[in-house]
């Protein structure tokens, strides 16, 4: 057994715990998708408020409130979002949406970066690269006093979502023109930011070895030095940007990986188990509800 998984992680739903997100696409030659009209009802009651986990991802991700009013706390500050306001949650923020105590109906945009440019692309190279390594950033809610920029920024969510919707010949056209024409917007925005350093940065090497190694053993020496860090430093730095712990994080991503190889292949629960790093299937088993509530066998009896 690896040294990350023979400690116990620890018990999720604190609302300081955040856990990585893998996005996936059904189509990843045009990875963007649309949620239509999702709502929040009601006020939380306090345990479910104490369950909220904060997620993140490498997607860029856009809230637009069409009713009501809702919370959106994105790396770990917290804002009001009322009808008519759009937010932008940049890539890799911890972030969760929250109800304000009323019902509140919105949009939520998904977008891969690279939906935007190519490798060799002056789209990418000179504004989606900053944006990916967070020497710029977005405020994450457009200025109710930019009238003028809330009002272009919904009419274009408007027309890229109507595009997204009705499909037919040259739909993909309208919806990244669109696209496009809203990010020039985002950019030429005075709440735009440029971050010279990220504290997120120390650690990304550390994610990103968990997301090429999660099949294999990793120890927590393995991902400090791929951070060039000790393992007592290393540690401190990961649960101070993160929230969490290294171990607890390892297993999530393990967890996430593993809900799509029940909802999506035939493999036995042993065979899920070992194929996402986990050497003890009933340990495994454990894991996983507590993480999503469910067994394994009834989420893939209920897909």
């Amino acid at each position: 057994m690896s040294e990350l998984l023979s400690q116990e992680p620890e018990i999720l739903g604190s609302s300081n715990e955040s856990r990585y997100e893998s996005i996936s696409f059904s189509d990843e030659t045009f990875p963007m998708y649309i949620i239509s009209n999702m709502s929040i009802d009601g006020p939380y009651i306090a345990a479910e408020r104490r369950a909220s986990a904060f997620s993140w991802h490498e997607q860029l991700e856009i809230i637009y409130v069409l009713e009501g009013s809702l919370v959106c706390i994105s790396d770990f500050r917290r804002h009001v979002c009322r009808a008519g306001d759009i937010a932008v949650i940049n890539p890799c923020e911890a972030h969760v949406v929250e109800s304000n105590g009323e019902k509140a109906r919105y949009h939520c945009l998904m977008i891969d970066p690279k939906l935007c440019g190519g490798r060799d692309d002056i789209i990418l190279q000179k504004y989606l690269e900053p944006l990916i390594s967070h020497k710029i950033r977005f405020q994450t809610v457009i200025d109710p006093s930019e009238k003028r920029l809330q009002e272009q920024s919904r009419a274009i969510i408007d027309e890229l979502i109507e595009a997204y919707s009705e499909g037919g010949a040259g739909y993909e056209l309208t919806v990244k023109g669109n696209l496009l024409r809203l990010l020039a917007l985002f950019f030429r925005s005075p709440e735009k930011n440029e971050q010279k350093n990220s504290r997120k940065d120390t650690i990304l090497p550390a994610l990103r070895y968990i997301a090429d190694h999660y099949t294999e053993d990793i120890t927590l020496t393995d991902l400090a030095s791929s951070c060039c860090m000790n393992r007592s430093y290393f540690c401190r730095c990961f649960h101070g940007i993160t929230g969490r712990t290294a171990i607890t994080y390892v297993n999530e991503y393990r967890l996430t990986k593993a809900q799509a190889l029940l909802l999506t292949t035939a493999s036995s629960i042993s065979e899920i188990s070992a194929a996402v790093g986990f050497s003890d299937p009933g340990y495994f088993t454990r894991k996983f509800k507590q993480f999503y509530g469910i067994s394994p066998g009834t989420l893939r009896k209920d897909k």
